[in-house]
């Protein structure tokens, strides 16, 4: 489920750091059981509660993070955005890959659904190319707004995969131009797309949507990851990091942050160093830095999410 997961630089460069442990602080998730919800007045426990009977979205970098949730996206049906087409370092999208799980699901595609290619996605980061991504925040909040979600589902922050930090950087300024517009503020949910899937502390299980999974769809789940061979590599990866049992879980997690995102990761990012080995390889030019190209970027998000979608 990750930017460089289905070419053979990137087979390889996973393969090397299959079984790599990722540094996880002990206040990671505590910090993230918590939310405010002003749009809908629910409580924690109401969230977890009541959110079947709510319209969710779901917005991911790549195509393929929906499987860390699946069992959530059979029952809540949400629109899906997706931000790339997943095709790593080649030129082969796999987005009909999710087109297919989301028809057996019944969830809805959404108006963004890959129109734009991993290597462009990285190259505009490395370049500063900010519009790409005020363009996408702007189309995404417009887009949740029409739909009338009630609260949006994401990527997490985690310093592992640059595409994945920004998408939620992307998610966290159309809920704020929402609010800036209309004083509606959704509700705003992450998931760990490469940490523990079973990570929140049981004082914050009340804080967050829980969703547990029973024999049968916990065979579904694995069902629609063999039916993704392109992520064979991730899956295995993950299962082999996290434990097989881990996946019967999905913990939706509130996001308590905007824009200031150092703190969320120890540095220097993962993907810092896996970038320089890319770089050494002649597969990229330079690597993505946190200082030099994410934070800017969240920066620029920032300013621009307080202005109007109308």
């Amino acid at each position: 489920m990750a930017l460089y997961s289905v070419n053979s630089a990137g087979r390889s460069l996973l393969a090397q750091n299959g079984r790599y442990k990722l540094r996880w602080r002990s206040a990671y998730v505590a910090t993230l059981c918590d939310l405010e919800s002003k749009s809908l007045l629910l409580t924690q426990q109401k969230w977890n509660d009541s959110w079947e009977g709510l319209r969710a979205a779901l917005v991911i970098a790549h195509p393929g993070h929906e499987l860390r949730i699946h069992h959530w996206l059979e029952r809540s049906k949400p629109q899906v955005f997706v931000l790339t087409d997943g095709s790593g370092l080649t030129n082969s999208s796999r987005t009909h890959r999710t087109e297919a799980l989301l028809e057996l699901a019944t969830a809805v595609k959404g108006p963004i659904f890959g129109s734009v290619s991993d290597k462009q996605f990285y190259e505009a980061i490395v370049a500063g190319d900010a519009d790409l991504f005020v363009a996408l925040s702007h189309d995404l909040a417009t887009a949740l707004d029409e739909s009338g979600v009630d609260y949006v589902v994401g990527d997490a922050v985690e310093g592992v995969e640059p595409g994945h930090d920004v998408c939620r950087l992307i998610v966290n300024a159309a809920v704020k131009r929402i609010e800036a517009s209309c004083g509606r503020r959704l509700g705003n949910f992450e998931f760990l797309v490469e940490g523990p899937p079973d990570a929140c502390p049981p004082a914050g299980r009340d804080q967050a949507i829980v969703v547990t999974l029973d024999e049968e769809a916990y065979r579904r789940k694995l069902e629609a990851a063999r039916a993704y061979p392109e992520l064979a590599i991730d899956v295995e990866r993950q299962v082999n990091s996290h434990g097989a049992d881990a996946f019967r879980v999905e913990y939706l997690l509130p996001v308590r942050y905007d824009f200031e995102i150092a703190s969320r990761f120890d540095h220097p990012a993962i993907y810092e160093s896996r970038g320089e080995k890319l770089v050494a390889k002649g597969v990229f030019a330079e690597a993505i830095r946190f200082r030099r190209h994410i934070a800017p970027l969240a920066a620029r998000l920032e300013r621009d999410a307080g202005t109007s979608i109308r």
